[in-house]
């Protein structure tokens, strides 16, 4: 299972919960979720200068972590660092009691963490984790993989010891990253889809054990799928790709994507002539890509542009991201929601808000704080009428 903690057992001196969740009118509460690659590779690993790893991950201390109750983070990696340890420490100052992360490696393992993270100011009552199969190229090194967490959603002013009035139940994955052009058929797509397969399987697995008929399920992360089609709407008028009128078209592996992790499967000869790898699951589970029905396009998370006043396109970062990926418009993370309806006890969740968060950083020596942008998730709870 994935190193699973409360910071309980911390002297008193240094529990300084500073920070305090939102609560509506009925006194629920409204929990704030951010899904963060964070770019935090092992030491050594840069792609240009500098990573900025420290200054980064100081910043998203002070300056992002504070404003949410349940972060979820991908290449967040513990392998050879104390990073992972730095931030857990700094989480506990704020109010952040408990977290589910990867499991330690060592050099015997031939790989290291994946990378994830789960951190919550309300309790985490169960966690698993799944690793995937081994990915291809540097993905071979990792263990990408998913973490769970079953999230106990206390009322205000009721005891984290009482009975809570709900669950939540967050997974956050990383899975095959492709580096180059994407076409749908080239083997680390397929790997990509069998990991996702994998996650489906185990959400068929944990849900049962642990899911009440109504609680909400969250899948976060870095998916490494690529939902726009990068076709451009107008190429005579505007010759380069824009983010809302060229990402309203979803691409076949996004499409793929959202039938694997639904249980549905894909037609095998998207892959190719010869794929038979349909990759359907036993049951179906109905996820909704949040920020696409919210907003009606895919938004760009990584490889961004930026237009100025003569028409010209730059890259809008260039300090983390490799010039390979310089204005490549992806769309790759994700807060996917299973819209669970009323609960047992009355009690109804909502997805009240999402968006793109770029997290960018004023005045420092790097522009955002990763190579990726986030994505935040507002869920609200209310009794039904």
């Amino acid at each position: 299972p994935p190193d699973s903690v409360t910071f309980a057992s911390l002297p008193e001196h240094q529990k300084q919960l500073t920070f305090q969740p939102m609560f509506n009118a009925e006194g629920l509460p409204e929990l704030r979720i951010l899904t963060q690659n964070m770019f935090m590779r092992p030491p050594l690993i840069k792609n240009n200068k500098s990573d900025w790893k420290d200054a980064r991950l100081d910043y998203f201390i002070e300056s992002i972590l504070p404003n949410y109750d349940i972060v979820c983070l991908q290449e967040m990696f513990e392998f050879a660092s104390s990073r992972r340890s730095r931030l857990f420490a700094a989480a506990q100052k704020m109010g952040f009691g408990y977290y589910a992360a990867s499991e330690r490696q060592f050099p015997w393992n031939l790989a290291i963490d994946g990378g994830l993270v789960i951190l919550s100011r309300f309790p985490v009552v169960a966690t698993e984790s799944l690793v995937y199969t081994r990915g291809t190229g540097p993905d071979w090194i990792p263990k990408k993989g998913v973490v769970y967490t079953k999230i106990a959603v206390h009322a205000k002013d009721v005891a984290l010891t009482e009975p809570p009035s709900t669950h939540v139940h967050v997974f956050t994955t990383h899975t095959q990253a492709s580096y180059g052009e994407v076409v749908i058929t080239q083997p680390d797509v397929k790997i990509r889809l069998a990991q996702l397969h994998e996650f489906h399987g185990f959400l068929e697995s944990v849900l049962p054990k642990h899911r009440a008929a109504g609680e909400p399920v969250v899948l976060t992360g870095d998916f490494n799928v690529d939902s726009r089609d990068h076709v451009l709407s107008d190429p005579t008028k505007i010759p380069y790709e824009r983010d809302v009128e060229d990402g309203i078209k979803t691409s076949d592996e996004g499409a793929a994507m959202m039938l694997v992790l639904d249980g549905h499967g894909i037609d095998p000869k998207i892959l190719g002539p010869d794929n038979t790898d349909a990759f359907k699951g036993k049951t179906i589970i109905g996820f909704h890509d949040t920020l696409y029905e919210r907003l009606g396009y895919h938004p760009v998370t990584f490889g961004n542009i930026v237009v100025d006043d003569q028409g010209q396109v730059h890259p809008r970062e260039t300090v983390l991201t490799t010039q390979q990926d310089n204005m490549v418009m992806h769309s790759i993370d994700y807060v996917l929601w299973h819209n669970p309806g009323e609960q047992a006890n009355g009690v109804v969740a909502a997805l009240k808000d999402v968006g793109v968060t770029p997290n960018f950083t004023p005045d420092q020596q790097f522009s955002q704080i990763s190579d990726h942008y986030g994505v935040s998730a507002l869920v609200e709870f209310t009794h039904s009428k």
